[in-house]
């Protein structure tokens, strides 16, 4: 009979033994895993318990904000459409997305010492109140911005040229996050089905050929090395083709007018390099880039940013200055100096390529977001400003301001839709060839006033045709906004 008992006992033993072992494990050893399960109905309820912070223009206007219902669970609501690609969604089916993923741990108050108020809170399991942030936006000029853009696929920044500051973030098709944040499956499911892809920011995710406006940053590197003056002049064939490169004719007469390529006036077969700029002549572009040749044209390429990754508040696709894996030969050299080839860009790359001339040679880091501020206001983290690349002298800078604005104000400028009575607007226009029967990209590039710049304006319509009659009327109107808001 003992030894039944003591059988019995081992039992109880082991059974003890293995309860004690399964409830350590699940309660110690894979706690954490567990409740950071997005299945975790704990995890889920006490997220919707967050008074997650707010965001802020840098105007104080509540772009973001939090509404409690009766049972005590937290609800995001946006107050401008225009800034979701910019402000992101907070969705529990979905996630998060832009600064509302970037800067969630904030917005949770999850970061240890940016509130003692909301760590106090969470030890007392009371509600915790999420940092706010205050972003460069201006509200009033992102309503005017968006208001401009064409219902097409197209995008738009406004930026202060000197402090990297992002006055207005526009992107064509958007959407609404209300919608996604209250979990709209259908809603949800139509994004994601839509072709033109309403979920991509534009601005810092599109992808394309710049076109002419990459001149800017050709004629830069000409100037800054003194491979090239100003006053460097082309004449006949050297200003309007045909020319050939390793076997390559570009614009040959005999298949094609050189006309749309060199974008000359009609008598004019001679230009200087200023001028060549303010027409627009690929041939002359062309000539630049082979003369620079591909180390330093590729050096300077890089100093703009082109192959590198952009630091700033949302992700940013990396731009390129030639397709991966593909050879960088002559034919693509002068290709790419004019703004094709194998070149695809971001619209916030061709924003700093223009802060650079604005900003006598410098590009500032871009900001989004000002600050954050805890829920009693005081400062927890504020913006990195500074210098992020120095591409070129301010000398070289200035020239190159010199003949951008040329561009717009000159005789003949093919930026001329740019002009505003009394300010000097300095520009570069672009149209971006993407192949086949499509039409091509419009771009406009620019900045002003040209002698004390205040805003820097970059501006793409996808396929929307000549970037002189398309990109540079929308640019004028934002230009006019900004200046109008920021007397």
């Amino acid at each position: 009979m003992n030894v039944n008992i003591r059988r019995l006992g081992a039992f109880f033993l082991v059974i003890f033994a293995v309860m004690v072992g399964d409830i350590t494990y699940w309660q110690v050893i894979a706690a954490s895993s567990m409740v950071g399960r997005a299945d975790n109905p704990r995890q889920q309820v006490a997220s919707l318990e967050i008074r997650r912070g707010l965001i802020v223009d840098r105007n104080g206007v509540v772009l973001a904000q939090r509404t409690i219902d009766a049972a005590g669970l937290v609800h995001r609501s946006y107050s401008d459409p225009s800034l979701s690609q910019v402000i992101g969604y907070d969705s529990l089916r979905y996630g998060k997305s832009e600064l509302e993923s970037t800067y969630d741990d904030y917005l949770t108050g999850k970061v240890l010492g940016t509130s003692w108020h909301s760590f106090i809170d969470q030890l007392e399991h009371k509600p915790v109140v999420g940092d706010n942030l205050t972003l460069t936006i201006d509200d009033r000029l992102q309503q005017q911005v968006a208001s401009f853009l064409p219902g097409s696929p197209s995008a738009a920044i406004v930026a202060n040229p000197h402090t990297g500051e992002i006055l207005a973030m526009a992107s064509n098709p958007g959407f609404d996050a209300n919608q996604v944040s209250a979990d709209n499956a259908s809603y949800w499911s139509s994004l994601l089905q839509d072709p033109q892809s309403p979920l991509v920011n534009r601005a810092v995710d599109g992808y394309y050929p710049p076109g002419s406006t990459f001149k800017v940053a050709t004629l830069s590197a000409a100037l800054d090395t003194g491979v090239e003056t100003l006053d460097t002049q082309f004449d006949g064939q050297a200003a309007t083709g045909p020319l050939t490169v390793d076997s390559h004719t570009f614009c040959d007469n005999v298949i094609q007018s050189c006309a749309p390529f060199n974008n000359l006036p009609a008598g004019v077969t001679s230009v200087s390099l200023e001028q060549a700029l303010m027409y627009s002549d690929n041939i002359v572009f062309a000539q630049v880039g082979l003369k620079l040749g591909k180390q330093r044209f590729l050096d300077y390429a890089r100093r703009f940013g082109v192959d590198q990754t952009t630091p700033f508040d949302i992700p940013v696709q990396v731009s390129h200055v030639a397709t991966p894996g593909e050879t960088f030969d002559n034919v693509q050299l002068a290709s790419t100096a004019f703004g094709q080839g194998g070149l695809n860009v971001t619209p916030l790359q061709m924003l700093m390529v223009t802060e650079a001339q604005a900003n006598g040679g410098v590009i500032p880091r871009p900001v989004l977001v000002k600050q954050v501020t805890s829920p009693d206001g005081s400062v927890v983290k504020s913006a990195s400003y500074g210098t992020l690349y120095q591409p070129e002298s301010a000398a070289t800078a200035a020239q190159v301001t010199a003949a951008m604005v040329q561009v717009v104000q000159g005789t003949g400028g093919s930026g001329f839709e740019a002009q505003i009575p009394g300010i000097q607007v300095a520009g570069k226009t672009g149209t971006a060839e993407t192949g086949g029967s499509s039409l091509p990209h419009a771009w406009f590039v620019c900045f002003a006033p040209a002698d004390h710049p205040r805003v820097a304006v970059v501006v793409i319509v996808e396929h929307g045709g000549e970037g002189a009659f398309v990109a540079a009327p929308i640019a004028r109107k934002i230009l006019q906004a900004a200046l109008s808001i920021q007397q």
